[in-house]
């Protein structure tokens, strides 16, 4: 007889790549180890012979998902299986320090900074984030590290983190520096043993600013282990005109070649940052700039040459405003081959499109070798990153960092705000060859995923709505899908908050994503008939009040959040709340697909008619009583439930049940932080998942008109999500699934009671970090489901054993 093993496997839905990965770090002592840092998904290390990378933050649990946001990585070169990494999101900061190459890790405090015990921050998902390394190991002295933070300076230890002395980093006269954009170590500015002389720092020049929120110098140099600093000789001068928002160069990235040091500079005059962002994520850049530092045995500037390459992108491009300016987009990447001297590679930063250059001869003339879908060949083996999805036009952007192999000059590597790229043939360049690049990330799972649903019927086996793309529906959970939501025309749509179906009719299926980047398709209400595969856009709701009108023509501006839907259990009505927040006063239906809208009216308790205008709202559809929507909004005072029993024309507020906390239950996107489902197949049934406030089983009594209800988990466990999957053999009560801590143990559990015991189903080794979205399956027991804001989509199936 088959039995359960006690045991799950799980596995990744994938959706490759799909975010920003912000730097690779190469050992450059020992072959084929590499790293890769992301924004919010954690650190991976790549498996050279299955050619796909390892997370290395699958244990992270929701409480600590800290340690998915790395800012920074450092390797040892004496030791090349230790692995450090700069940790964070507010208010937890650490280092992170492996000794098996990331299998396994421990956790050091950051400087303490006052008096008060604070520690230095770190934050990965932080403006900046897209520059070089902040934490360097001396390659000389394993026991030295560097550390520069985005706040609170730049620091060293001697003693491999145990105590940290903060270093000086100013111009004369100036206070020291407290935002630091890289570090870098010039190894051969020492001897093994001893500590390497030569150190190079980017910082936001802030504290050098010689007024009207212009940047100081940037870059300085030490030739005495970080005891004192001076201004790198040579940096390009702040280019002022247009804008007067913080203009002037911060360091990118730098790389040591023989006798030349290279720095790449940008300035971020945005008109709308601070003295924070300069790094590709905070917007478009400008005066874009490569300098070569000729470096004397002592470590002085014999010479400073801009050896920028030549504007292929923009060869006329004139700015009115600053006629100085010469570059519209900045260089970011910047890399020496170690087998070849003199050769290197450099990338753009926000140019239309992103070019990487290749030179050999010391960066005095440059070939470009990869430019948009123009100049080299890309492989989109990835299918929803391909062209014919993405207007036509490469979706390469946000490209900061380029790496070569230092064992091997023809395997290089190039980041994205969509994953990661290689090509295994860059020297063929030197033959005037094309250097073909492909998707190169396998394994990689970044995507940000905020409410899955797995339907009764169909093919469809997963329908998920995600950050950035819109969504995706999988007919086969081991087979990325093709591609997200899209029109006739294969352009996307993108974010989108839920969905919806009837349990009916699951082929019927609305979401309310945003417009894309390139205006080719703009945010609303769309709908498929076919479960997914084919969509279209309903008519927009107008002429129906000043709130509405205002979000509709707002949601033909790109990026544009639409809001949140419900659709009734027979299909014939359509609910859709526009906007963000969402709110009463934006709340419309439909009862023809779209064909004729009209606004619902919200009432109080007293059969007072609300204008909703500061009324957060948000409905869901009763999943068996056609005439049945509930509407969840701010529960002070016990005031936050609501029903409509006439397919949404009207709201009417009920107390909510004795006891349930007073919490805002209409948070959607990030400030969704409590699950609501409501069950299928059970009339006025729903779960809600109210974190340290428990598992709650509400009910709606139609014929009483009350809501009534219970806590069914125990006092101090903190259930975070809720899904509902199929009955365990001979019942009927639905398998319920949840992520939180209950009776102390973090995990994953499945209950077969209606909450009151539960069963662990994952161990430490699969947590995954932020648990956005959980739900079962109703047609396979025992699988669970896991959407999650830093380790992509993943399902979890029982083992079975004889």
């Amino acid at each position: 007889m088959i039995k359960e093993s006690g045991k799950y496997s799980y596995k990744s839905i994938s959706v490759p790549g799909g975010g920003f990965v912000t730097g690779f770090v190469f050992h450059p002592a020992v072959p084929d180890i590499l790293y890769c840092r992301t924004d919010i998904g954690g650190t991976y290390r790549f498996d050279f012979q299955n050619k796909s990378w390892v997370s290395l933050v699958d244990h992270a649990t929701d409480p600590n998902m800290w340690e998915t946001y790395p800012l920074a990585i450092a390797l040892d070169r004496q030791q090349p299986s230790y692995i450090y990494v700069m940790v964070g999101l507010y208010p937890t900061h650490k280092i992170a320090f492996s000794e098996d190459y990331g299998a396994h890790w421990v956790y050091f405090d950051p400087p303490v900074i006052d008096e008060q015990g604070n520690t230095a921050t770190i934050h990965g998902n932080a403006p900046g984030r897209s520059t070089g390394e902040r934490l360097v190991v001396d390659p000389n002295d394993s026991n030295i590290l560097y550390m520069g933070t985005m706040e609170d300076g730049l620091w060293k230890t001697v003693d491999r983190c145990a105590t940290w002395t903060r270093l000086a980093v100013a111009s004369p006269g100036k206070d020291p520096e407290t935002n630091i954009a890289f570090v870098e170590i010039d190894s051969t500015s020492g001897v093994s043993g001893s500590a390497s002389k030569r150190i190079i720092v980017a910082t936001s020049g802030q504290q050098g600013s010689p007024g009207d929120n212009v940047r100081g110098q940037s870059v300085y140099i030490s030739h005495d282990a970080g005891i004192t600093f001076q201004p790198l000789a040579g940096e390009p001068s702040p280019v002022t005109g247009g804008s007067t928002d913080y203009p002037g160069y911060v360091g990118q990235r730098a790389a040591f070649s023989g006798k030349y040091l290279f720095v790449s500079y940008a300035a971020y005059n945005i008109g709308w940052s601070n003295w924070n962002s300069y790094g590709c994520d905070t917007g478009k850049c400008y005066d874009g700039a490569l300098v070569r530092y000729e470096l004397d045995s002592n470590g002085a500037v014999v010479e400073a040459l801009e050896v920028t390459p030549p504007n292929i992108v923009e060869p006329h491009f004139h700015d009115p405003e600053a006629p100085e300016r010469k570059l519209g987009y900045g260089i970011s990447g910047i890399c020496a081959d170690s087998q070849i001297p003199g050769t290197l590679i450099c990338s753009t930063i926000t140019a239309s499109p992103d070019t990487i250059y290749r030179s050999t001869d010391d960066g005095l003339t440059w070939k470009p070798i990869m430019s948009g879908l123009n100049i080299g060949k890309i492989d989109f083996n990835v299918s929803y990153q391909r062209p014919e999805y993405n207007g036509n036009d490469s979706l390469i952007h946000w490209m900061a960092d380029v790496k070569i192999n230092p064992f091997n000059s023809d395997m290089a590597l190039f980041n994205t705000g969509a994953g990661i790229f290689m090509t295994m043939d860059l020297t063929g360049a030197d033959q005037d060859k094309t250097v073909t690049w492909a998707c190169c990330n396998t394994g990689v799972e970044e995507t940000v995923h905020l409410n899955i649903y797995s339907p009764p019927a169909g093919d469809v086996q997963l329908i998920d709505i995600i950050g950035d793309y819109g969504g995706f529906v999988f007919t086969d959970l081991d087979q990325p899908a093709e591609n997200t939501f899209a029109n006739h025309n294969q352009d996307r749509w993108i974010t989108a908050m839920n969905a919806d179906y009837p349990d009916s009719n699951p082929n019927l299926l609305v979401t309310t994503p945003r417009g894309n980047w390139k205006g080719k398709t703009k945010g609303g209400l769309i709908l498929s008939r076919d479960q997914g595969r084919t969509w279209e856009q309903l008519s927009n709701p107008v002429g129906l009040g000043e709130a509405v009108d205002d979000w509709v023509r707002f949601l033909q501006t790109p990026n544009v959040t639409s809001g949140w839907t419900a659709i009734s259990a027979d299909g014939e009505a359509i609910l859709w709340v526009l906007g963000l927040p969402v709110y009463a006063s934006r709340l419309v239906y439909t009862h023809n697909l779209g064909e004729t809208w009209n606004k619902s009216q919200v009432y109080d308790g007293e059969g007072n008619l609300l204008d909703g205008d500061s009324l957060p709202f948000k409905v869901m559809s009763d999943r068996v009583h056609p005439e049945l929507f509930y509407g969840f909004s701010d529960n002070a005072n016990g005031k936050g439930f609501y029903v409509s029993l006439d397919k949404g024309k009207s709201f009417h507020q009920l107390q909510a049940p004795d006891g349930f906390p007073e919490l805002d239950l209409a948070g959607i996107d990030s400030e969704q932080h409590y699950e609501i489902r409501v069950e299928s197949g059970n009339e006025g049934v729903i779960w809600m998942a109210m974190q340290q406030y428990g598992l709650w089983r509400v009910a709606y009594d139609r014929a009483q008109h009350v809501f009534s209800g219970q806590r069914v988990s125990q006092a101090g466990d903190f259930i975070k999500r809720i899904g509902l999957g199929k009955p365990s053999e001979g019942s009927d009560i639905p398998t319920l699934f949840t992520s939180g801590t209950i009776q102390g143990e973090y995990g994953f559990y499945r209950s077969h009671d209606e909450g009151v015991s539960w069963k662990r189903i994952n161990d430490d080794n699969h947590q995954y970090g932020d648990i956005r979205s959980i739900t079962g399956d109703p047609r396979v027991f025992g699988r669970i489901y896991v959407a999650t804001g830093t380790r992509g989509l993943v399902y979890g199936d029982i083992i079975w054993e004889e």
